[in-house]
């Protein structure tokens, strides 16, 4: 607990990095009917799919500067010093800025899906999904982040981006199944799967890059 309240703490002083991500989220689904017609039915066909990238991008920016300030001022050195379960507090930590970030886009995400389909039941489906597909977009970018820790965080993130176009497809097969009414419960059970895996593997991996980059 003592964890996650220093977290908590820690990324409540930085607004920036928390904010900025959904600032973009809410842009570009702002913008998104700009450039289309006003028809209900043309906004409808491209919305799920503009709304999956939007969160893809929100959480890119997420894991931008998630270990940065951390690793240049030191301190990061000395949490995995003083902590011998150093992939616990990485995962803590990804998860406290899942909580700060993931959260709001999932709720917004809800609002925008039943004020464009204007159907509560797939907005309901929109919701969880973009809880769970926020959270492995976060671990995937945080990825590339601790992999290009002193080389720049595009340079991460081009690398692990390929690594999220398997969850996109799911997404959007998901989408397309409850729209046409037919069975997509293969689908949630995939994102969950994927979910549960990179829980367990992704902060693991990611204590190894850090160590790896310290010493």
């Amino acid at each position: 607990m003592k964890i996650i309240y220093i977290e908590f703490l820690k990324l409540k002083t930085k607004a920036r990095s928390w904010m900025g991500p959904i600032l973009v989220f809410w842009l570009i689904l702002i913008a998104y009917p700009l450039t289309v017609e006003f028809l209900k039915e043309k906004l409808v066909i491209g919305f799920f799919s503009v709304l999956w990238i939007a969160i893809l991008i929100s959480m890119m920016f997420a894991a931008e500067d998630i270990f940065t300030e951390d690793y240049n001022d030191g301190t990061l050195e000395q949490t995995m010093i003083v902590n011998s379960s150093f992939s616990l507090i990485v995962g803590v930590k990804i998860f406290i800025y899942w909580l700060f970030i993931g959260i709001p886009i999932s709720l917004l995400s809800f609002i925008f899906s039943l004020g464009t389909s204007e159907n509560l039941i797939i907005s309901l489906l929109v919701l969880p999904m973009s809880m769970i597909c926020s959270y492995i977009f976060l671990n995937i970018f945080v990825l590339g982040n601790a992999l290009s820790l002193n080389k720049g965080s595009v340079l991460g993130a081009i690398v692990t981006m390929p690594l999220a176009l398997p969850v996109l497809i799911v997404l959007g097969k998901s989408v397309s199944a409850i729209q046409l009414e037919l069975n997509f419960t293969g689908f949630i059970f995939l994102l969950l799967g994927s979910l549960s895996i990179i829980i367990v593997i992704v902060p693991t991996v990611i204590s190894y890059i850090i160590k790896a980059h310290l010493e």
